[in-house]
């Protein structure tokens, strides 16, 4: 049996066997959800600083790419597991982490370049 589902509740597609993106009536990508996620979401490592020069030093001395956002240090990964080593060598210069996956919405954004609204 074939369910033909249309969503804009991404928590709802990343459940589906496969799903299209569809932006102004054109399939902009198609794909099991997995699939998506690895080609247009990033894994991400958000830290806390516990002392923010020296985890910035740090991270230029391990040429990692970061960004500064909300009081805290992103660095994209290509996979979660890629997040060990990092916390394991800068633990002493950080005060909270989280390791995120790449979503579904993140999949939209980048395929569409929009937000989904309401």
């Amino acid at each position: 049996m074939t369910v033909f589902l249309t969503t804009h509740y991404m928590e709802e597609a990343s459940e589906s066997d496969y799903v299209i993106v569809i932006d102004h009536g054109q399939v902009a990508a198609k794909g099991t959800p997995g699939k998506l996620k690895t080609h247009y979401a990033s894994d991400t490592l958000r830290l806390h600083a516990a002392d923010e020069a020296a985890l910035c030093h740090w991270m230029k001395e391990q040429n990692l790419d970061y960004a500064s956002s909300l009081g805290a240090f992103v660095i994209k990964l290509r996979s979660t597991a890629e997040a060990l080593p990092i916390l394991d060598q800068c633990r002493s210069l950080i005060s909270s982490f989280e390791v995120l996956q790449g979503s579904m919405d993140d999949v939209f954004l980048k395929i569409t370049g929009k937000e989904l609204r309401e």
